[in-house]
């Protein structure tokens, strides 16, 4: 999975091959303190909670969202309550090996009729299609389940300009929609076949990521530039791409880290049955926008809680010497709706599994929303390009085409156990 320290675009270790043999096309088989915007609480990670004053959280024509008020309000102050049963709990994560909790289900081979260039980011919907976002060509490219090429969409068909849109990150929306998003922060909105619905440019810039649920788009903007202090703000959006509202989150512990290091592209948020989490580069887990009626935080044991931030870039090699130093959380995901998953890289070599010769090591940590099992984590042979319906995705190596060219990656699924069905691991 590539990660992204600005100005350059530096991919990552991506791993190995393929682990499933490959069909032919069309087959398919010291701790930090976290804030809660809803009661303004925070909660320590080992000893209870902690009282707190300073933050701010403010949203502004709030209807709608869960945990505030239809009118608009701003949360200030520092509250203590060992009895509130809105609290986060935060649980160890317990290591499990991978074959224990994910196992092989089937490997897919793209339609060989259209030659995708730089797969940048990957979206699943309910029925197993695939959007994948190509930067090499800036186009998005619909699969269907079985790996045939559907729909090409083009930023330019919906909003024209002068020169080249640069695609970011593309999602299924409700109501058969394709959001597309740029990095110069445009979005289009396509129906399935390809016609236009909404467009416009300027939304909040940067863009890092979005997600949408029924008729909202969510869209989050990270901290701006490494002389600007500046919030994290996520704007929920109508599916006519008119503002709706404004949430200000807290900032990161580690602003040169968060402003200068992107992760995994888009993948700072995602949308779950009960809201909204998101994620900065130096936590543990990620945090949700809002309070949840019910929900957890996760320690996985390979965490490191990092001491210090990332220097200016004038002093280059202790730059990434301390960026490699400590644990990196690239990305959350919603492995389903009620079911978070979160993905780390540069984790400590005294989790490597025997025969994972990757550079960085990636662990996931994963938590239910619901209760419905303890919270686990465990370290994979390279990155998932994505996590969608109980499924990892990831790519393996290209399928030569009929007149041996390079053809696309293949794209391989591995299926997610529940702890409650393997042996061992029972539910909290």
């Amino acid at each position: 999975m590539p990660g992204l320290i600005q100005p350059c675009l530096s991919p990552k270790s991506s791993g190995y091959g393929s682990p499933v043999p490959v069909a032919t096309w069309g087959s398919h088989e010291a701790l930090r303190t976290e804030r809660f915007p809803e009661s303004n609480r925070y909660i320590s990670h080992d000893s209870g909670l902690l009282p707190n004053c300073g933050r701010r959280v403010s949203a502004r024509r709030t209807v709608g969202l869960p945990g505030l008020s239809a009118v608009g309000v701003l949360l200030t102050g520092c509250t203590r309550s060992a009895d509130d049963s809105s609290e986060l709990t935060v649980h160890p994560s317990e290591m499990v090996p991978f074959e224990d909790l994910f196992v092989p289900h089937d490997t897919l081979v793209l339609d060989p009729s259209v030659i995708v260039g730089r797969i940048w980011f990957m979206d699943v919907d309910a029925a197993g299609s695939m959007l994948l976002t190509d930067m090499a060509s800036n186009l998005v490219y619909l699969f269907a389940s079985t790996g045939r090429h559907q729909v090409t969409y083009r930023m330019d068909t919906c909003l024209p300009i002068d020169g080249e849109h640069s695609v970011w990150t593309s999602r299924f929306a409700d109501g058969d929609r394709v959001l597309l998003l740029t990095m110069e922060g445009a979005m289009v909105i396509f129906d399935r076949s390809g016609a236009c619905l909404a467009a416009k440019q300027g939304l909040l810039s940067p863009l890092r990521s979005f997600c949408s649920q029924d008729d909202s788009i969510f869209v989050f903007r990270g901290p701006r530039g490494l002389n600007l202090a500046s919030t994290s703000v996520v704007g929920v959006y109508s599916m006519d791409l008119e503002l709706e509202r404004e949430m200000v989150l807290e900032d990161p512990e580690f602003y040169r880290l968060n402003v200068s290091y992107l992760g995994n592209p888009g993948r700072d948020m995602d949308c779950f049955s009960d809201g909204l989490w998101y994620k900065y580069n130096d936590d543990m887990d990620a945090s949700p926008a809002y309070q949840p009626s019910r929900s957890s935080r996760s320690r996985p044991d390979f965490f490191v809680k990092r001491d210090q931030d990332i220097p200016s870039p004038q002093y280059n090699s202790k730059r990434l010497e301390l960026l490699n130093a400590f644990p990196i959380l690239d990305g959350v995901y919603a492995l389903d709706e009620d079911t978070r998953l979160t993905l780390f890289t540069r984790i400590g070599d005294t989790f490597r599994p025997d025969g994972v010769t990757a550079r960085f090591l990636t662990g996931l940590s994963i938590v239910s929303h619901t209760g419905q099992f303890r919270s686990i984590s465990t370290v994979s042979h390279k990155s998932p390009k994505t996590a969608r319906q109980g499924y990892l995705y990831f790519l393996g190596d290209p399928v030569p085409t009929d007149d041996g060219d390079v053809g696309n990656p293949a794209v391989i699924r591995y299926r997610f156990k529940t702890p409650e069905a393997a042996d061992g691991y029972a539910a909290w």
